[in-house]
């Protein structure tokens, strides 16, 4: 297997709870990439910010006849040491404060987005 040491990968996600197909693939692609020893970051923002509230992703599935939830995806993002990122004038847009959030995310100002799209190795959109 090709030695990834010290890889990034940053994973932009902007589909929410509106379209939870479409939430799914990212936050597994962060895993993936996580479990490959490469540093992942999935940065939320536009709609991919709603999912983060405390409460909405327990309700989310992505097929109603599993137990999976968006919640237990996110969980296992953090469980495997996936970073976590909203962007803070996306939580205006969902009037969302920080105590609105789920643990374990961090919140970055709009700049940020760029700093990390220069500085990571590659960057998959969603």
């Amino acid at each position: 297997m090709e030695d990834f040491e010290g890889k990034k990968i940053l994973v932009i996600q902007t589909h929410g709870v509106d379209t939870p197909k479409r939430t799914y693939s990212p936050l597994y692609y962060a895993v993936a990439s996580a479990a490959m020893e490469i540093e992942t970051t999935v940065w939320f923002t536009m709609n991919g910010t709603n999912q983060l509230r405390k409460g909405v992703a327990e309700m989310i599935k992505l097929d109603p006849s599993s137990n999976v939830t968006l919640a237990s995806m996110l969980q296992m993002c953090l469980d495997n040491e996936v970073k976590l990122a909203v962007c803070q004038q996306s939580l205006a847009l969902w009037n969302m404060t920080p105590d609105d959030l789920i643990d374990g995310v961090e919140i970055f100002g709009a700049t940020t987005i760029i700093d990390l799209a220069l500085n990571y190795d590659h960057v998959m959109y969603f």
